[in-house]
């Protein structure tokens, strides 16, 4: 069975080889077309099915010469006799591709040429940019029930529509759009591949890009945009001559631009925020809190004995201005890193917020049991962005290898002052130091909800943000279906801002501090 359109959904680039009229009239080069387009990577050979006299007509009038450009002064019906590829061949093309494990692919310019290529078990149509307005062309290839991908040089919104309308009139809903620029080559001024996600987004296909450009940049950048589909024009050599050569890829630049294609696609994964497992073997050349002279038990940290530096094995520089005047309960030598342990239990190093019933102090580890229960609990943890229970080792891995290493992170503990029992916890997080905005957070203890707590926590933490981090702006992303949260946080004060997947974004104007 076949799987194109599968292929083309899976997210990495489906790489069409296409071979036009560069087989220069002998059908040894276009088997050893298809053999170099498998060997160099393509997921697809594609050939077109034409005839002189089913694109035009035979006919010496101005109308149908060629004037400008690549083709300049070639009679259309001479054009098109050069450059087709035989009917008679086409069987036997696709069969080497079935041998070589690559796709067939054929565009389709009439009736007749669907027609024939039903006959022989082509599995989907390509229709090329110049009949994207052969609406009667393209709902017939489309009534076969094969994927469609079609080309869109030249077209207007209009037409676009147009063509997406007439495959699914037919109930064909296997459309893949290609972004094209119908120069020959293509210039990069021209290419505005910047329509890629736009296109995606107006017309609800996927949407690929038909590079007529030299080289390989173009691909890549449109890889990066996410188009799914790259197709670009191959020959053997430039050095034989057709219709097509000039602006087609060496099957060394093809496998080189394969390569280059699947490594940007690399490139530009994401949104992911997460250290991978080199990046956490760097931490230890961040800047933490060192002792610089020696330290007496009993001895106040102060500007003088501890400083940031380099490497990253003690505190976080952002707890320096917390740490200064708090004694140390021991002896600590010059060089040695400032720690945590270095102080009582009762001294909390980390922003102390207090409001009128609560106490919020900054965690740390030994609060990960807490933390953990109250992420765990299924009621909560569905509305999270990674909807499944939280382990004390995923807990830990991220205190240690992550916050703590943070200086654009806060999170709190808010205690209730009268039982001294924990309450919940909050936060506040910019994506970079310096950034006018933070995202806010919390998570409320099921017995401690309906008390005004988490309102008046986080007021004390917006306050925060805007004295502290100068923050004038705070947003807060919550699941769709979070209804309780999504009131709470309208009650703050906070208005909806967007909508992306499954969480919508609230956002609120602070007050600024100067």
């Amino acid at each position: 069975m076949f799987h194109m359109f599968e292929k083309i959904n899976q997210g990495s680039p489906y790489l069409i080889a296409e071979m036009s009229a560069n087989h220069v009239g002998k059908l040894d080069n276009a088997l050893e077309i298809v053999r170099q387009s498998a060997k160099a990577g393509a997921d697809c050979v594609k050939i077109q099915t034409y005839t002189a006299d089913t694109l035009t007509i035979d006919c010496d009038s101005e109308y149908f010469r060629v004037k400008g450009g690549l083709w300049d002064g070639y009679r259309l019906y001479d054009l098109y006799q050069d450059a087709g590829t035989p009917w008679e061949w086409q069987s036997r093309i696709k069969e080497e591709c079935e041998k070589c494990g690559v796709d067939f692919l054929s565009t389709p310019f009439d009736h007749t040429a669907v027609d024939f290529l039903e006959q022989i078990g082509c599995e989907a149509y390509k229709i090329a940019s110049f009949e994207l307005v052969d609406l009667p062309l393209i709902e017939y290839a489309a009534s076969k029930g094969k994927p469609m991908i079609i080309s869109c040089g030249m077209g207007s919104l209009e037409e676009i529509q147009d063509a997406v309308d007439a495959c699914r009139r037919v109930g064909n809903h296997q459309i893949v759009l290609l972004k094209c620029c119908s120069e020959y080559p293509a210039s990069w001024a021209d290419m505005h591949l910047g329509n890629i996600p736009d296109m995606k987004q107006r017309f609800g296909v996927n949407v690929g890009l038909s590079d007529h450009s030299m080289g390989g940049l173009g691909a890549v950048v449109g890889a990066v945009l996410g188009a799914c589909v790259i197709e670009k024009h191959v020959c053997l050599s430039r050095e034989s001559k057709s219709p097509d050569s000039a602006f087609s890829m060496e099957m060394d630049e093809f496998a080189k631009m394969v390569q280059d294609v699947q490594n940007a696609k690399l490139i530009a994964l994401g949104p992911n925020y997460e250290l991978s497992e080199k990046e956490k073997s760097s931490l230890v050349f961040r800047r933490s809190l060192f002792a610089v002279k020696e330290i007496k038990a009993g001895e106040e940290f102060t500007a003088e004995n501890v400083r940031s530096i380099r490497p990253g094995y003690g505190l976080s520089p952002k707890y320096m201005p917390l740490l200064f005047g708090k004694k140390s309960k021991l002896a600590v030598h010059r060089g040695e890193p400032v720690m945590q342990e270095l102080l009582d239990e009762s001294e909390d190093i980390a922003f102390r917020l207090v409001t009128e019933r609560l106490i919020l102090k900054g965690i740390t580890e030994k609060d990960t049991p807490l933390i953990v229960k109250w992420r765990s609990d299924p009621k909560v943890y569905r509305y999270f962005l990674s909807p499944h229970p939280l382990t004390a080792e995923e807990h830990l891995d991220w205190y240690k290898n992550q916050y703590l290493h943070q200086n654009n992170r806060v999170d709190w503990i808010a205690i209730e002052k009268v039982t001294g029992k924990p309450v919940g916890i909050f936060g506040i997080k910019r994506e970079n130091v310096g950034d006018t905005e933070t995202e806010v957070s919390y998570l409320l203890a099921p017995e401690f909800r309906g008390k005004g707590y988490a309102a008046e926590a986080m007021e004390r933490i917006l306050k925060f943000a805007s004295e502290q981090w100068l923050c004038h702006g705070a947003a807060a992303r919550i699941h769709r279906d979070n209804q309780e949260s999504i009131r709470f946080i309208g009650n703050l004060g906070f208005v909806w801002f967007e909508t992306v997947g499954n969480f919508a974004t609230y956002r609120k104007t602070l007050r600024k501090a100067f």
